[in-house]
């Protein structure tokens, strides 16, 4: 099975759970970087759309979608707006995406070490920028 197809699976397992994994990952990344926290003055109104942006920048690189680079690119250049985000927060929060969505969607779920080689892919891609 290829990346795109595994992580399509434990996506919908997850869908499939219900559980709603953007609070979840906020409430951990918090936890682990309290400092970030005033970044994030109205944290509801991104945080959807942060988690999404996140999960279909790891869908694109497994698809080797030509727009993921850019992408990528742009993500960081935004976020340097809002003060100094470090590289180990970035990763923090990718991995913290992937190990929310991969709990939410159950231990048997296929996929996980798939999004984690993305994962990889992703961090290496911001920690470059």
């Amino acid at each position: 099975m290829d990346d795109t197809a595994a992580m399509t699976g434990l996506l919908d397992a997850a869908g499939e759970a219900g559980v709603d994994i953007v609070p979840i990952v906020f409430d951990r990344f918090f936890a682990a970087h309290p400092e970030a926290r005033d970044l994030f003055p109205h944290v509801e109104a991104a945080a959807g759309r942060m988690v999404n942006e996140t999960l279909e920048a790891l869908l694109g690189l497994a698809e080797e979608a030509w727009w993921v680079e850019t992408t990528i690119v742009n993500f960081v250049d935004l976020h340097r707006n809002y003060g100094d985000i470090t590289p180990a927060q970035w990763s923090v929060w990718v991995d913290m995406t992937v190990d929310v969505l991969a709990k939410a969607a159950g231990p048997d779920a296929p996929g996980e070490a798939a999004w984690r080689r993305q994962a990889e892919r992703l961090k290496a891609m911001i920690a470059a920028q």
